[in-house]
C-alpha cells in the first residue's frame, strides 16, 4: 500500500505542475493574443484553435485530482447511517464498478485518439487526454479500494 501511496503522490505533483502550467501558458497566450488583435490588428489563429484543447486538459487533470482527494460528486447520504462493514463493502463495489467503466472507456478512447490522429493529424494529439484521464481514473478507483482515503469533515468517507 505504500507503494501505491508513493505512486499517488508522485502522479498528483505531476498533474499539478501540469496544471499550473498549461493555465498559466493559457492565460499569458490569450492575453498577448487579446493585445496583439487591439493594438496591432493581428490575431494569432493557432492559440485560439488551441485554447478549447487547453480547457479541456485542465477539466481532465482537475477532475483526476478531484477523485484523488474524494471530491467528486457522490451520494451517499445513506451509507452514513450505516455500519462500516457495509460502507466498506459499497467502497469495493462502488470501486469495482469505477474500474470497470474507466476500463472500457479508456480503450475506446484509445480508438478515438488513433481516428482523431488520422482525420485531423498531428492536431489529434490533443485528444490523448481522454486515455490518459481514464487510465488515472482507473488508478485512483483501484487505490481507494486498497487504501481508503482519510475521513472527510463530515466524518464519511
Amino acid at each position: 500500500m505504500g507503494v501505491l501511496k508513493r505512486i499517488d503522490r508522485i502522479l498528483a505533483a505531476m498533474e499539478k505542475s501540469l496544471v499550473v502550467a498549461l493555465f498559466s501558458f493559457l492565460v499569458i497566450s490569450l492575453a498577448v493574443n487579446i493585445v496583439s488583435r487591439n493594438f496591432f490588428e493581428s490575431s494569432f489563429q493557432k492559440v485560439l484553435e488551441l485554447a478549447p484543447a487547453m480547457v479541456l486538459w485542465l477539466a481532465m487533470i482537475g477532475s483526476t485530482l478531484a477523485l484523488r482527494e474524494n471530491r467528486h460528486i457522490r451520494l451517499e447520504i445513506l451509507l452514513r447511517f450505516c455500519p462500516e462493514a457495509f460502507r466498506k463493502g459499497a467502497r469495493i463495489a462502488v470501486g469495482c464498478f469505477g474500474m470497470a467503466v474507466m476500463g472500457f472507456l479508456g480503450l475506446a478512447a484509445i480508438d478515438f485518439v488513433g481516428n482523431e490522429i488520422t482525420i485531423f493529424g498531428p492536431w489529434g494529439w490533443l485528444s490523448v487526454i481522454f486515455p490518459i484521464f481514464f487510465a488515472i481514473a482507473l488508478f485512483r478507483f483501484f487505490s481507494s479500494m486498497v487504501a481508503p482515503p482519510a475521513r472527510g469533515p463530515t466524518g464519511a468517507m
